[in-house]
């Protein structure tokens, strides 16, 4: 396993994460989560729109006893849209308490908020989330879902009021590098040839998933890749996460597996990615950037 520093600040992560979706479903043991860890796998992502996912990391952590400097936990609170829910100092508090309360944990590492509920809430939001960390709720925060001029719109508020700035970002690939290059954001992502974490469970307030929402411009060709894979002696899903590994500021890319199997299957991406030549990860930049799964 590789490890990374999350964008500018000087935590260290896992390059690869566990994510929600496929990993803590109906049936699955702490089996996944024990591989995970045992093969150096660190940040494990929840969100507080699955509680159910929470709860089960929150037994699995609490009966394995593993240090809690070890691993590193990020969760979401979200703007779903709905009359109860924003972005408001009463909702992240809230969302947040819950989330501590079903992992078991004094605090979260990183604490992701968004998409932005709006430029007029903006310094509400940065407020929050600096009183939050004051608290010593959670470590760090960051953005979720926002569009690059909304990021750094609110890095700019944190900036004016002398309050704590996002650093990090939980974004689709592939990430604005600009927020990387002039911000320092690092991305906790995922594959583009994986459906991203429980985004089913996330709708914006227009009623469009994140990854539809945000998404890419244009179709995955399933058949090429199938083909480079071939080509590469390697996986479909090891291809798009070794792509994904490489991708300018990208702090972490985050898999779900159902079995232990499935789990180290994906880790193998991290011996493809040294073994991607040139041609081959440009075929796969015309084959990714800016593509939707089908």
């Amino acid at each position: 396993m590789k490890y990374r520093t999350l964008g500018r600040s000087g935590l260290r992560v896992s390059c690869l994460g566990l994510g929600t979706r496929g990993t803590f479903g109906e049936g699955i043991s702490d089996e996944v989560l024990t591989a995970a860890y045992d093969s150096g796998i660190t940040l494990f992502d929840v969100t507080e729109a699955s509680g159910r996912a929470e709860k089960l990391l929150g037994n699995v952590l609490k009966s394995k006893g593993w240090r809690r400097s070890s691993y590193v936990i990020t969760t979401r609170v979200f703007w779903g849209g709905h009359a109860d829910r924003s972005l408001s100092r009463k909702q992240v508090l809230e969302g947040l308490c819950g989330s501590l309360q079903r992992l078991q944990l004094d605090y979260v590492d990183v604490i992701f908020a968004g998409p932005r509920p709006g430029p007029a809430h903006t310094e509400e939001l940065v407020r929050v989330m600096s009183d939050v960390i004051d608290r010593g709720l959670a470590l760090y925060w960051g953005t979720a879902g926002g569009a690059p001029g909304d990021v750094m719109d609110t890095f700019a508020v944190a900036r004016q009021f002398n309050l704590v700035a996002p650093v990090c970002q939980w974004a689709e690939l592939l990430p604005e590098p600009r927020l990387f290059r002039q911000l320092g954001l690092g991305a906790v992502t995922w594959s583009p040839v994986a459906p991203g974490p429980a985004l089913e469970e996330e709708p914006l307030p227009h009623g469009r998933p994140i990854g539809k929402a945000i998404g890419r411009r244009q179709p995955l060709k399933v058949g090429d890749l199938q083909q480079l894979a071939q080509r590469s002696g390697c996986s479909v899903s090891q291809l798009g996460i070794a792509w994904s590994l490489r991708a300018e500021g990208v702090s972490s890319v985050l898999v779900g597996a159902e079995t232990p199997q499935m789990l180290q299957e994906q880790l193998q991406a991290l011996q493809v990615l040294p073994n991607l030549s040139p041609a081959t990860l440009q075929e796969l930049d015309t084959l990714l950037g800016g593509a939707v799964p089908p």
